[in-house]
């Protein structure tokens, strides 16, 4: 299938002096593969058929004048239609070729004007033309055609207009490019966020790691029935254990703040072995909050829940969530003898790849 533009070229001059030489222009233009447009069965001769060709002016690429013998029909302001058109062209910003005959003596004396008055006014209207314009100079038929092949062919390749295409090919060449245009500024953007939050990270250094220890402080339930207290004590854990614990609270989705409570729970009777936390110390809970924030590993948002209200959620970033695998993942591990001894999670003093 081609996506080629198809142009549409109006053909503009006197009508009864130059009807062979139209013809010619508008087979060439057929020739060429584009679309020619005109008024041969409609000339100009009044100012409500001259509205009507400036509308079929306005949808074409290119206007295109042929000038011969005479000056044509005259409007109520004693201006021909010819240059009513002319003048709308340039007007409307259309690119212009004209043909101009070389030497009006030289043509028959039917097609040329007697008109004294018709003679001079078609002398300017020439005048006018060949200032600033593409303009070619023909003498008979056959030169006329080739110099309109020359000149529409120089013009297409050179001065491209919007033109026309198919339908089906103007459903995909637009978007591929408006395609390829959003994926350039997409990875622009990125860019520019990842630059600004880059830029916007407080420099933290000598953050305690994984292995690291935090004495967490909680309150627990102690006794029964009306004898029940909840006694404060602490327990030492790792960072990685206190992540772990969070993280199996978390899964994939978004949680409120208060799955930090629950996760660090987890973590304290998994791996301490101690009774469930009941009330986790308020500031152990925004220093474990801001060292997973420091570390890359979770977020806090504020987001609207099920209710209605804006509450405070914690969810895993990307990183986060990869350091969760990298930990819990089974290992194909090796033994000594070469064999394949049984799958493993990671021990707590064993190196962890950095995310």
């Amino acid at each position: 299938m081609t996506t080629a533009k198809k142009y549409q070229v109006f053909v503009s001059s006197t009508f009864t002096d130059l009807q062979e030489e139209r013809q010619d222009t508008i087979y060439t233009i057929l020739d060429l593969q584009h679309i020619p447009a005109g008024m041969e069965l409609f000339p100009a001769t009044d100012m409500e058929q001259l509205d009507y060709i400036k509308r079929i002016i306005d949808g074409c690429d290119y206007y295109v004048l042929i000038i011969g013998g005479r000056y044509g029909s005259l409007d109520p302001e004693g201006i021909s239609y010819t240059e009513r058109e002319y003048d709308y062209a340039v007007e409307t910003g259309k690119f212009v070729i004209a043909f101009i005959h070389g030497d009006v003596g030289v043509i028959p004396s039917k097609f040329v004007d007697v008109d004294e008055g018709q003679r001079q006014a078609l002398e300017q209207f020439r005048d006018k033309v060949g200032k600033g314009r593409l303009v070619r100079f023909w003498k008979s038929r056959e030169a006329l055609q080739m110099v309109v092949v020359k000149a529409l062919s120089h013009a297409f390749a050179n001065h491209p207009q919007t033109g026309w295409i198919r339908g089906d090919a103007a459903a995909s060449q637009p978007i591929l490019e408006q395609s390829n245009k959003l994926l350039l500024e997409n990875a622009d953007l990125k860019k520019k966020l990842w630059a600004l939050e880059t830029a916007s990270k407080p420099k933290l250094s000598n953050l305690a790691d994984f292995g690291d220890s935090f004495d967490i402080r909680y309150t627990y339930r102690s006794g029964h029935g009306t004898r029940v207290t909840y006694p404060e004590t602490s327990c030492p854990l790792t960072w990685k254990q206190i992540f772990l614990g969070i993280a199996s609270e978390l899964g994939t989705a978004g949680r409120t703040t208060a799955a930090i409570r629950s996760g660090v729970s987890l973590a304290v009777k998994e791996f301490a072995g101690r009774s469930q936390v009941h009330t986790l110390n308020s500031m152990d809970d925004v220093r474990i909050r801001t060292q997973l924030e420091a570390l890359g590993l979770v977020k806090i948002y504020m987001g609207k829940g099920v209710d209605g209200k804006y509450h405070e959620y914690v969810s895993l970033t990307d990183q986060g969530r990869q350091r969760f695998m990298e930990l819990t993942a089974i290992r194909k591990a090796v033994d000594p003898t070469g064999g394949s001894a049984a799958g493993r999670p990671i021990e707590d003093d064993e190196d962890l790849p950095v995310a």
